[in-house]
């Protein structure tokens, strides 16, 4: 009898512990499956070649050969015989070495991370649905299936990434299914412009309009367009001052004669939700400019781009060249997108950075007695509404979400999901991303364009995220277009929330797309763009937007000394110097102004005077007296409200500058309320006390301070990089921060001899945490050096 019961307890515990292993605890991955022999995270040991001969793609799924070549760095050279095998290709290997990211990535644009992360991600998922992520990426795929080109490229891409995941076993599933506990789902068109979304949200996303509806309220009117200016004084625009625009093709719009605003309340306190985060995009932007051939060593137009977006692991971007009868493109594409997306070919090289004008607006709508009903034009219109079910991990019920949809858009803000500063309104957003588009068409016309015209032909497909789009050919030619689909705005109209209950609120006609701002082969020899304003005051349409100066005016600076020298030509490494430039133009204004009042301040090394360099202990005590003196500035005035957004360094330092040089009309005084003096040797002091224990504590180097970090998207330390060894901040070319960088540097000479190609970004092509391409070029990207491109011109292989 005991044996019988020992042997019962056994097979009890036996099984209980089976039932241990094969389940899901927490955040815990079912230990059994996950240290599994056979089926766990073991199988998912990298090929000892690695060299992308393990990659077999079916034969059988091909109208004619295909042939992929992998070259040192394992990026694949795909050639075709036509599209469909193309694009089935590329989805078959952004699968092969990307799927988990490529998964996770649609599911965060379509809020539906909950599904695999839980309870945790609720509220980011809730406001994707309310941001109406899928609703933009079901009309943009509407207007991409009813073009056949991007039908066939979504087609056949979204076979091929289906036939990898179809050939996929439980012990072949990417490393980071197995550590969360799920498996790949079938991919489909809607995943894949669920992305292009999901960076018009990351590079549109972000609206000052009701931040600006309290600031009027702080200040007066006068003060107000001073703090918060349409156009920093003295900024260098995009498309070079003085350039000549057309008679615009319609008139500009008029203000019209109605309530045209929502009544804001200053309450004594703004406090933002728990766990708000601004989510002002500084930093993420981009540079990019081209060389004319006539002042390059090559006599090819040179041309160079840096995407400045959030650092993570996999890499944002994948390196892939694309042959196939009419196309040869080399580039980084994204993940889950069947196109190069910045790169060249054997004509042209083209990049873009982020316009920044404002193309997403918000409307306070008025709730009628009943509640399916809202006020417009004093009639009682129906919403249209969405149910939304937001299913959650380990839960048997799915949220549901209700969002009310206005002619304006969808109702993102209300009693249930406050706006982040509880305004307690009813706010719809009208986004530019929710209308049809068919970006990918510009892609596909990108990939193939032969000429100037055949790109400007390209980019007039080009909707949104708006992008000042940089040019380059083989004939030395340059040229920028500020390119999306704008409005042709009244004044103000989108810079505050407006009264949705009256149509005089509601968008306009279109800017016709030839209207937008552009330039070709200007006097100057060069284009430039650094997220600056757009044009200058000739410009016949009103825009407002989040703009940024600092690296722009650095970056026309130094193209105009250079240029001004007649005898010198441009070449590559002058512009990978450039790139990595970490020079503050911020610092050097500042500090001469201070040391009127701390004539003690100075930059301690004098070889390399406002550089902030990794090891620069210059730069960390110059960021601290920057945060101390802003803080101290604005206290008095916002401090109470610390949701608000501050004025932008660049005012701020004109300010300062002002009332150093006129003193009689001590602007920034008068704000701070203590005389500018005191204002900057008690910013001083504190500044010096912070320095000092910081120095203590790691002995000061800027890196240290500022904490460079790539992260996995699963957020796993293990798989991240932190505390990378750089230079810069977000107001120098080199534009580093914590979790934002360049996240591909390219320099591309068109040198009619031969293409010269030069580009590295943080990571490795491979997305499996073990290969030997998950992190490859983590170090030469920090350390500012670049790859070689092998590009194979037409007809080489």
């Amino acid at each position: 009898m005991r044996r019988i019961l020992l042997a019962a307890i056994a097979l009890l515990l036996s099984a209980a512990w089976i039932f241990f292993l094969n389940n899901h605890w927490g955040s815990t991955p079912p230990l059994g499956k996950f240290f599994g022999p056979v089926k766990g995270f073991w199988k998912n040991a990298v090929a000892v070649t690695e060299d992308g001969r393990e990659m077999h793609i079916p034969q059988q799924e091909l109208r004619s050969n295909v042939d992929v070549t992998f070259d040192q760095r394992l990026v694949p050279h795909i050639a075709a015989q036509n599209d469909a095998d193309l694009y089935f290709a590329m989805g078959y290997v952004h699968a092969y070495y990307r799927l988990w990211q490529m998964d996770m990535q649609a599911r965060a644009a379509g809020g539906r991370l909950s599904e695999v992360a839980g309870r945790k991600t609720l509220e980011y998922d809730r406001l994707q649905r309310r941001k109406g992520m899928v609703f933009a990426a079901k009309n943009a795929l509407k207007m991409m299936e009813q073009d056949a080109q991007t039908k066939a490229m979504l087609d056949n891409y979204t076979r091929g990434v289906n036939t990898y995941i179809a050939s996929l076993r439980l012990m072949d599933y990417p490393f980071e299914y197995k550590m969360m506990d799920f498996k790949p789902e079938e991919w489909t068109n809607l995943k894949s412009v669920l992305i292009i979304k999901f960076m018009a949200d990351k590079l549109t996303g972000y609206s000052d309009d009701i931040a600006y509806s309290y600031l009027k309220k702080i200040f007066p009117q006068e003060q107000f367009d001073l703090l918060y200016p349409e156009k920093v004084q003295g900024s260098s625009p995009v498309i070079p001052a003085g350039t000549h625009f057309p008679a615009p093709s319609q008139m500009p719009a008029i203000t019209p004669a109605a309530k045209l605003w929502a009544t804001f309340t200053l309450k004594d306190s703004l406090v933002a939700s728990a766990g708000y985060q601004d989510e002002r995009n500084t930093g993420i932007g981009s540079n990019n400019w081209a060389i004319s051939g006539q002042r390059t060593k090559s006599g090819g137009a040179i041309l160079c781009n840096d995407p400045h977006l959030q650092l993570n692991l996999p890499s944002l971007w994948y390196e892939v060249q694309l042959t196939a009868p009419g196309i040869n493109s080399y580039g980084v594409s994204f993940p889950g997108i069947p196109s190069v997306v910045i790169g060249f070919n054997d004509s042209i090289a083209w990049g873009f950075t982020n316009n920044a004008r404002d193309v997403k607006d918000y409307y306070e709508i008025k709730q009628a007695a009943d509640p399916r009903y809202y006020i417009y034009d004093e009639q009682e219109v129906p919403y249209n509404f969405s149910r939304e079910e937001i299913y959650i991990r380990d839960e048997d019920n799915a949220y549901i979400d209700s969002v009310r949809y206005t002619i304006q858009g969808p109702v993102q803000y209300d009693s249930s999901f406050p706006d982040p500063m509880h305004s307690g309104k009813l706010l719809a957003m009208q986004w530019m991303a929710h209308r049809p588009s068919n970006e990918l068409k510009a892609f596909y016309g990108l990939n193939r364009a032969e000429n100037y015209e055949a790109f400007t032909s390209a980019i007039n497909n080009f909707t949104c995220p708006a992008q000042n789009f940089a040019y380059a050919d083989r004939h030395g030619n340059i040229a920028l277009w500020a390119q999306g689909r704008f409005i042709n705005k009244w004044k103000d109209q989108g810079k505050y929330v407006m009264n949705g209950s009256v149509s005089k609120t509601i968008w306009g006609n279109d800017i016709p797309m030839k209207d937008n701002p552009h330039v070709w082969n200007p006097e100057q020899g060069y284009v430039a763009s650094a997220n600056q304003n757009v044009t200058d005051n000739t410009y016949p349409y009103w825009y407002n937007g989040d703009f940024a100066e600092w690296r722009g005016w650095y970056l026309n600076r130094t193209l105009q000394q250079w240029l001004s020298d007649s005898a010198r030509s441009i070449g590559v490494e002058d512009m990978m110097q450039l790139q990595n430039s970490a020079y503050s133009m911020l610092a050097e204004q500042l500090y001469p102004a201070m040391q009127l009042y701390v004539p003690q301040l100075k930059w301690e090394d004098q070889q390399h005077p406002y550089l902030l360099s990794k090891d620069s202990k210059d730069a960390t005590f110059f960021h601290i007296l920057w945060y101390t003196l802003g803080r101290n500035i604005w206290q008095s005035s916002l401090g109470r409200y610390p949701a608000l957004v501050r004025p932008d360094d660049a005012v701020t330092l004109q300010l300062l500058l002002h009332d150093t040089v006129a003193a009689n009309k001590p602007i920034l005084e008068t704000i701070a309320g203590k005389a500018m003096g005191a204002l900057v040797q008690e910013s001083y002091k504190q500044a010096t006390d912070s320095f000092e224990k910081i120095k203590a504590a790691n002995g000061g180097a800027w890196y240290l301070s500022k904490q460079t970090t790539v992260k996995h998207l699963s957020e796993q330390a293990a798989f991240s990089f932190t505390n990378l060894a750089t230079g810069g901040d977000y107001n120098t070319l080199n534009a580093m921060q914590g979790r934002k960088g360049p996240s591909w540097r390219m320099v591309v000479d068109m040198d009619p001899n031969g293409i010269k190609a030069y580009g590295i970004y943080p990571g490795g092509q491979s997305g499996h945490p073990g290969s030997k391409f998950y992190s490859a070029y983590m170090q030469q990207w920090a350390d500012g050096t670049y790859n070689q491109l092998t590009f194979y011109p037409k007809n080489s292989k």
